[in-house]
């Protein structure tokens, strides 16, 4: 037998952790160790240690605090608890390219770092991924699951710890860095005009009322949350016509959701969408292309 960990911090007490990425980019490792664990034979996944205490979020006086407790609760029966700190501390680990590269070893622990190559290694596998992020949410969270957006316009402006940058800088393709709140203005008055009509748009963001207050005066907008990150992310996967940041979070949205997307030039990160999918990824800066008039359409009326 061998086992699965998706490390998600460097700073990993097995019950905690100290610092670490954001829930979009910690959820790249624990979605390939899931699949790994779904396509590898004789392999078990050990749970992750979720919660994690940052300073960031609580200076910045955010309404998440970015702990992540509530996400999840292990119903899949992943190694927890007791077993999982024994595991963790007695066996050798590899690395997750020692254990692709030749799968011939037993007893070790496959140990998954880092989320640089984003969805590459699972780009066809969200199906997998959705189905045990679902099963495994908590309580809390499931009524995100009911939420209805299928002919509406959901949008996620990223503000919080993002860098607030020119227009200029973000077209270049900075990442990390804030999209001005005006392209978001631009996109809702664009895609209602392709509509025909005041589309509902719900905006989720971590930004404050005031810094959303021109998206937010426009007509039939509603700002939307589900209290947590992972219910956002799911909510935000069921739009008709989603408009996305340039953070990971919006990206986790385009990949459970797979629905057809406004992104700001240059800020896309990565092609999501494959062939066979029935949606469009689309980069506007101001008019969307005459190309996807009738895709939005179709996915709005």
């Amino acid at each position: 037998m061998n086992y699965i960990y998706p490390k998600l911090s460097n700073a990993d007490l097995h019950f905690c952790r100290i610092g670490g990425a954001g829930l979009g980019n910690i959820l790249f490792t624990y979605a390939r160790g899931v699949v790994y664990a779904k396509k590898f034979e004789n392999v078990k996944l050990i749970w992750p240690t979720w919660f994690s205490i940052k300073l960031g979020p609580i200076l910045r006086f955010e309404k998440d605090k970015r702990f992540y407790h509530n996400l999840f609760r292990n119903r899949s029966g992943y190694i927890k608890g007791f077993k999982k700190t024994r595991l963790l501390l007695s066996k050798k680990k590899i690395s997750e390219s020692q254990a692709l590269e030749n799968m011939d070893f037993d007893d070790k622990i496959i140990e998954l770092t880092g989320f640089e190559d984003c969805f590459e290694p699972i780009m066809h596998d969200s199906k997998i991924v959705y189905d045990d992020i679902v099963k495994n949410l908590a309580k809390r969270n499931r009524t995100a699951l009911d939420f209805d957006a299928s002919k509406a316009i959901c949008m996620h402006v990223r503000l919080g710890d993002f860098t607030r940058v020119t227009w200029d800088e973000v077209l270049a393709g900075r990442h990390c860095s804030s999209i001005p709140i005006e392209w978001y203005v631009t996109m809702a008055k664009e895609l209602r005009r392709i509509a025909g009509k005041d589309v509902k748009i719900y905006v989720f963001s971590d930004g404050k009322n005031k810094e959303l207050k021109p998206l937010l005066d426009l007509e039939n907008v509603e700002r939307k949350t589900f209290k947590t990150s992972i219910a956002d992310v799911l909510a935000l996967s069921k739009a008709g016509v989603f408009v996305a940041s340039g953070s990971s979070f919006s990206m986790w949205a385009r990949y459970l959701g797979r629905m057809t997307t406004v992104m700001f030039p240059n800020q896309e990160k990565q092609k999501i969408l494959q062939e066979y999918d029935d949606a469009k990824e689309i980069s506007a800066l101001d008019k969307i292309p005459d190309e996807y008039v009738e895709e939005i359409r179709r996915k709005l009326c």
